[in-house]
């Protein structure tokens, strides 16, 4: 069975098995990086709010040999546990004073997001761009968020600036940001004291773990940091949820590590969850982020 022929028997199928009182359609979904993803929207008779289950990966399990019954059922299991979602006063998404206290900021890259930053507000930031979603409902299961669109603007009748002083606003607030040491972390997973690495890296994101590298922004976050450090501090793009925190005080080619993060990139993170090949550098006397220089021959 072809991609766009499952797609359509997946959604038909799924339509049978939830009955009357439902509304499914087939949407491309752009995401990060330039990933397209098809999802199936699902939404009661008269909701607003209509989920999305992604079925790209369905398809690999249907070549894998798994019946499309099996998949319909799963996916259906799955929403009906999701099913009972927060209903939206349709009215308050135009108006900015009630939907200013969700508006979060998140750091993507700039030319891997060409077209995406193209049709909606951003900030160029380095080879990064800072992006605006709404926060529309956090709990055990996740973050659901909306991208904020050109349009927004005109609707709420505010500028970017604005939008920009909101986020700055929210994002400490509601997803503060968190510096844990890799030791600490690798012995909260090992469950008992490890050999210290060989670098003193630190990890820095949000309280909820996503969208965290957004937190290098935050106002005196590195600061603080690097204050208490004394140092310089070499910032290693991790993803797009959290980076890597490095205190520049021992000799280390800036071009090496850039080569490393590249590697790590496309070895071990999702390509929807990288941000940057770049390795940056924050110089404490100026207190700002530059792209570390590729000929640094070793010295600090």
């Amino acid at each position: 069975m072809v991609y766009e022929l499952f797609l359509n028997t997946v959604k038909e199928q799924l339509e049978q098995a939830l009955g009357e009182g439902y509304e499914l359609f087939l949407r491309k979904v752009p995401k990060n990086n330039g990933i397209v993803l098809d999802g199936l929207c699902i939404s009661k008779k008269g909701s607003s709010v209509a989920p999305a289950i992604y079925l790209n990966s369905c398809y690999s399990q249907y070549l894998s040999g798994r019946p499309v019954t099996d998949i319909v059922a799963e996916i259906e299991a799955l929403y009906r546990a999701n099913e009972d979602l927060p209903v939206f006063d349709c009215s308050s998404l135009t108006d900015f004073e009630s939907m200013k206290p969700r508006i979060i900021c998140r750091l993507i890259n700039s030319q891997w997001n060409e077209l995406l930053l193209r049709d909606i507000p951003h900030i160029p930031w380095l080879d990064l761009a800072l992006v605006f979603h709404l926060a529309l409902k956090e709990d055990e299961e996740g973050l659901m968020t909306a991208l904020i669109q050109k349009e927004h603007l005109d609707i709420w009748g505010i500028t970017q600036k604005e939008l920009y002083q909101a986020a700055m606003e929210n994002g400490p607030r509601s997803f503060p940001p968190i510096i844990t040491s890799m030791d600490h972390l690798l012995e909260e997973l090992a469950g008992s004291p490890v050999i210290s690495a060989a670098l003193p890296l630190y990890v820095l994101t949000n309280t909820g773990g996503v969208g965290g590298a957004s937190c290098l922004l935050y106002p005196n976050v590195l600061k603080n940091f690097a204050e208490g450090t004394e140092t310089d501090l070499i910032i290693l793009p991790s993803s797009i949820h959290e980076v890597l925190l490095l205190p520049y005080e021992t000799p280390i080619s800036f071009k090496e590590l850039s080569r490393l993060v590249s590697f790590i990139n496309r070895s071990e993170v999702p390509e929807q969850d990288r941000l940057s090949d770049q390795v940056y550098l924050y110089t404490r006397s100026t207190d700002s982020v530059t792209i570390a220089p590729q000929n640094n021959a070793l010295v600090c």
